[in-house]
């Protein structure tokens, strides 16, 4: 995408801390070759202004306030309905299953709200410029990069609707996501060990991969991850 100080770039900014949005449009105003062009407080205000308004980049609060639209749905909503809209999450989630999923629903960069604001600018840029946009830091966590919308489809290619969104993350192996799938069951690894026939070393390394990706490292944090995801 080309822009400049001649043709800035159209940005708009959706979120639902009034601070946050203050804070954002008075950031982006000072740089001459973007124009924010829509700041929104809801989901309902965007999508009624995108009737009208073209934008060439979303910078996009994950979660919004309960009635809202989840994260995941509104992403892929948009990358649907505006398939030339570039968005880049900003987020205070900064868990490596979020961002996986975020970016494999259509998210182009993720942005975490502990950053430095100066990183703004430069995940925009980045962003508009073609590339997927992360801190050095998610980059680190992340054992391989995510592809923007190739979100996981199952073997058959079928859609995987009868797994939950922390099962379906791109990053677990399929062992892995079996593992997952009887911990959140609540199986221990000597009962998913004796239900696929393998040893429980095997298993609890398995497990530990998982949760490594995942970003967490206890079954406690594991149920209130999902418990998280499962929010509307």
């Amino acid at each position: 995408m080309q822009w400049s100080v001649v043709t800035p770039l159209r940005v708009a900014v959706l979120d639902d801390h009034s601070l946050i949005r203050l804070a954002l449009n008075s950031r982006l105003s000072r740089e001459a070759d973007f124009s924010v062009v829509g700041v929104f407080s809801a989901s309902a205000e965007l999508i009624s202004a995108l009737r009208e308004l073209t934008i060439d980049l979303l910078v996009l609060d994950y979660q919004l306030h309960e009635g809202e639209l989840d994260g995941l749905n509104l992403i892929r909503m948009l990358r649907k309905q505006y398939p030339k809209m570039l968005i880049l999450i900003s987020s205070s989630s900064e868990k490596p299953a979020i961002v996986n999923l975020a970016i494999g629903a259509g998210a182009n960069g993720f942005l975490g709200k502990s950053q430095p604001v100066e990183d703004l600018t430069v995940a925009i840029r980045t962003v508009a410029s073609g590339q997927l946009y992360l801190s050095s830091m998610m980059a680190f966590k992340l054992d391989k990069k995510p592809v923007s919308g190739q979100e996981r489809t199952s073997a058959n290619g079928d859609d995987p609707s009868g797994d939950t969104l922390l099962v379906s993350n791109v990053a677990l192996s399929p062992k892995e996501r079996e593992v997952l799938r009887c911990c959140l069951e609540g199986l221990q690894v000597s009962q998913i060990a004796l239900k696929f026939m393998r040893s429980r070393k095997t298993i609890s390394g398995q497990k530990h991969s998982a949760y490594k990706k995942l970003g967490i490292r206890t079954d406690v944090e594991l149920f209130r991850l999902q418990h998280n995801l499962d929010q509307p």
